[in-house]
């Protein structure tokens, strides 16, 4: 007879027998973020600017945070969500060039918030950008 998970009774006060649903954001997240102090303070600058391509036009925006899946720009102009857009700048001597798209964008007083997931980010570029984070957990260990 072959026996399965099922089969096997709960122990006592373990309490094993639930799914676990996590009730954090972070914990929703595919990807780690850096913010725009993180990054400064990785790299020693004041803030990152990066350039947005769309279709019609070119807009010019500071870093706000990036993962390996994307970005948040602080951006001059509206650009409304589904938009497919081109984006370049770089981290360190690292250029970051990816096609992307806008999920969201917020004003904030006189700018606006844009987040763009990345969809074609070299796999070279993506790992960098992952790996920034543990520069930045080692940065602070010092």
């Amino acid at each position: 007879m072959k026996l399965s998970w099922d089969d096997i009774p709960a122990l006592e006060g373990l309490g094993m027998d639930w799914d676990y649903e996590s009730t954090s954001a972070l914990d929703k997240r595919s990807f780690i973020r850096l913010t725009d102090k993180d990054i400064s303070g990785l790299f020693e600058v004041n803030e990152v600017l990066a350039n947005i391509a769309t279709d019609k036009q070119i807009y010019s925006g500071r870093l706000i945070d990036i993962s390996a899946g994307g970005m948040l720009l602080s951006l001059p102009a509206l650009i409304e969500p589904n938009l497919a857009v081109k984006v370049c700048f770089f981290l360190g001597t690292v250029k970051v060039l990816s096609r992307g798209v806008t999920r969201h964008s917020s004003k904030r007083d006189d700018w606006y918030l844009t987040g763009i997931q990345f969809l074609d980010l070299k796999k070279e570029t993506a790992e960098y950008i992952a790996g920034l984070y543990a520069s930045k957990v080692l940065y602070l260990a010092h």
